[in-house]
């Protein structure tokens, strides 16, 4: 997760979706950079600290993935955006049956 990257962001008053549309993505695809789950490129870490009116220096944070207690450098991977997909769509079908437990 980019901490600064969403710090300053909410600090514009920008949401996820006003920041994607400004930088030329969906909002989707903006969200799974945001939380790490795809990897920030350097043209868009610069396009992004053109819209917030910051240096890539002040929002920049290394690409990591956390599962579990194990961090991962996602410099070192390359995931492919069916595989992130499908596992947003597990943590998705994972809460719903988690709802449902407790009712």
């Amino acid at each position: 997760m980019k901490k600064k990257l969403i710090k300053k962001r909410l600090e514009k008053g920008l949401s996820q979706e006003q920041l994607a549309d400004l930088i030329g993505m969906t909002q989707s695809n903006y969200s799974r950079r945001e939380n790490g789950l795809k990897k920030i490129t350097d043209q868009e870490w610069l396009k992004i600290a053109k819209e917030l009116g910051v240096k890539k220096e002040d929002i920049y944070q290394e690409d990591t993935l956390k599962l579990d207690q194990n961090e991962i450098n996602l410099q070192e991977y390359s995931i492919p955006d069916a595989v992130l997909l499908y596992i947003e769509s597990l943590k998705k079908e994972n809460s719903a049956l988690k709802e449902r437990k407790e009712k």
